[in-house]
């Protein structure tokens, strides 16, 4: 993939992460989420379409085009952000297509998945034993998350109609260049949302450091970003929490991010590679966990043909001339944050079915203080890929 195609596919995903974020956040409740997994899976169902359906999806994943969103994701799958055996962080990124068992691929299908995605299909009996099909498709996924991911598929959710399931799971474990010292963590109140103002804490573990930091501040927000450690790779990704100013500012900072071009917007806001003194550094502990069926999110975001019966996927599946739709799409995440890193994971699961028809200046000592409702996302960034992103409202949750 060309310098410009890489480009224009990562600020696409920057996008569709805030898009995300927007429409599921709230200040009610912690998110989390993998755009990433999302956008593998969304390219795999356009890797089987035709018409209206294919057209619709390659908009829906932005304007640089399917070729650069299947060439990121190909990349992607192809281990761009893994490094060698035992390398720091470990990224580990698995595609998965199980395929009813009196079915098969059509060749130039099975051809994209096993070339470009790095992966076999796998025979399945939905139509005989759906339930066994689905536990050992869970099995996979709970593999490929380092056990993160247990049960993604309720007990169900797997029947005799369906033909086919794409999967995509995203695993990361980080520890940070600068690991907090757990001597040193200490409770200390969070401010919680409230009707109208924040208006109540609770008692949650901080971590602190005095060493200095990248930090940028901007108006009415500032940016921390912690590094993970890096070797045996090319690749260097961060943690980047967004910290509004006021107390209740996390959803007016969302809007602003998804209003703005968001690629160049993080970048814009990410600290300089120079360290800066920090004066009151605090940053709580905690995990972040969110499953959804997705087909209603995609439908509200204008993702709907997919879903309606239709032979825009006849190029996926020889099976003879009943038509196909997406019927599920389920999205699991979650991200844990402590002293030493961040351990993260996520699934993406579709299944096909049969049916009828800013800029700011770094004052010489810098508070950082995380005690309120905030924004975080996981980037690598050289490239600027978003790997995870979520919310943050009660650190307790």
């Amino acid at each position: 993939m060309n310098a410009e195609g890489m480009t224009g596919a990562v600020s696409d995903l920057a996008a569709l992460s805030t898009r995300l974020l927007l429409h599921l956040g709230s200040d009610k409740a912690n998110l989390a989420l993998s755009p990433l997994s999302f956008h593998s899976v969304l390219v795999l169902l356009a890797a089987g379409a035709t018409g209206d359906t294919l057209d619709q999806i390659v908009s829906f994943l932005g304007p640089s085009g399917g070729a650069a969103h299947a060439s990121l994701a190909s990349h992607v799958a192809s281990g761009i952000l893994a490094g060698e055996k035992g390398a720091e962080p470990d990224v580990r990124c698995a595609v998965g297509v199980w395929v009813e068992s009196s079915f098969r691929l059509r060749p130039a299908f099975a051809d994209k998945v096993a070339s470009q995605y790095k992966a076999a299909a796998r025979a399945m009996p939905f139509q005989e034993k759906a339930d066994e099909a689905r536990v050992e498709i869970n099995r996979w996924f709970e593999d490929k998350t380092g056990g993160l991911m247990r049960d993604l598929m309720p007990e169900g959710h797997l029947n005799s109609d369906t033909i086919l399931v794409l999967g995509n799971a995203l695993y990361l474990r980080g520890t940070w260049l600068d690991p907090f010292d757990p001597d040193d963590t200490a409770d200390s109140d969070f401010f919680l949302p409230g009707p109208g103002e924040i208006s109540s804490t609770t008692r949650v573990p901080f971590m602190t450091s005095t060493n200095p930091q990248r930090i940028s501040c901007h108006p009415g927000f500032k940016v921390l970003q912690l590094p993970y450690q890096c070797s045996g790779s090319n690749h260097h990704l961060s943690m980047h929490i967004y910290l509004p100013d006021e107390r209740d500012g996390l959803q007016a900072l969302v809007r602003e991010l998804s209003s703005s071009d968001t690629a160049r917007f993080l970048d814009r806001c990410a600290p300089a590679a120079r360290a800066v003194k920090v004066g009151d550094l605090r940053i709580p502990k905690f995990k972040a966990s969110f499953k959804i069926e997705a087909s209603g999110l995609l439908k509200d975001l204008g993702l709907e043909r997919p879903f309606r019966f239709s032979y825009d996927f006849a190029e996926m599946v020889d099976c003879c001339s009943e038509p196909l739709a997406v019927g599920k799409v389920l999205h699991e995440c979650v991200v844990e944050v402590d002293e030493d890193g961040t351990m993260a994971a996520a699934a993406t699961e579709a299944d096909v079915v049969m049916g009828c028809s800013l800029e700011g200046e770094e004052p010489e000592a810098v508070d950082f203080v995380a005690d309120h409702p905030f924004l975080f996302l996981v980037r690598e960034d050289r490239s600027g890929i978003v790997l995870f992103a979520g919310q943050i409202v009660n650190p307790l949750l």
